[in-house]
């Protein structure tokens, strides 16, 4: 088994009696409560066979405590640095694929395209590092399931009615 590092900000009252019971009660011992910038979040270090199992066993506990998931943690939006960090390379490497000057294909960024600190996909970013053999395919798929985890949250907090159903969304990974 391995043990996965992964954060989720939780819409819940920090400051309750409870709080931490309520987690802890759910299946939520293995976190770490944090108050960050104002929000409730809670930092895991979970042991399962795959991340998969990892996250989604973290989630149903956090939904049996009656909280929702506001976003989940690693995000989906990196900056040369997070990328460099990530697939244990230098940042003038990751630079250097980027103006395609070592490489070509780099993914585009695909957010802040016009600014000084663009932001990539990760997704993205993840499988054509693994295409191009300096990531192992795993990193994609948990790249995959962060993605699908955060979008599922988004939507679910912007539409409460909607109740997307995350372990449904995560049976085609």
């Amino acid at each position: 088994m391995t043990v996965y590092d992964f954060t989720f900000v939780v819409d819940a009252d920090p400051y309750a009696e409870d709080f931490e019971d309520r987690f802890v009660e759910a299946g939520c011992d293995d976190a770490t409560f944090l108050l960050m910038k104002g929000s409730a979040a809670l930092s895991f270090d979970r042991e399962a066979d795959n991340y998969k199992t990892a996250v989604l066993s973290a989630y149903k506990q956090i939904k049996d405590a009656g909280s929702s998931v506001v976003r989940f943690e690693p995000d989906f939006l990196v900056s040369p640095v997070d990328i460099a960090e990530r697939a244990n390379l230098t940042r003038s490497s990751i630079n250097l694929y980027i103006r395609g000057e070592r490489r070509e294909g780099f993914p585009a960024p695909s957010v802040r395209v016009k600014s000084k600190n663009p932001l990539w996909d990760w997704v993205k970013v993840s499988r054509w590092l693994v295409e191009n053999d300096m990531l192992r395919e795993s990193a994609y798929s948990e790249a995959v399931i962060s993605r699908i985890i955060n979008a599922t949250a988004q939507l679910n907090n912007v539409i409460p009615d909607a109740d997307i159903d995350v372990e449904r969304a995560l049976e085609a990974v």
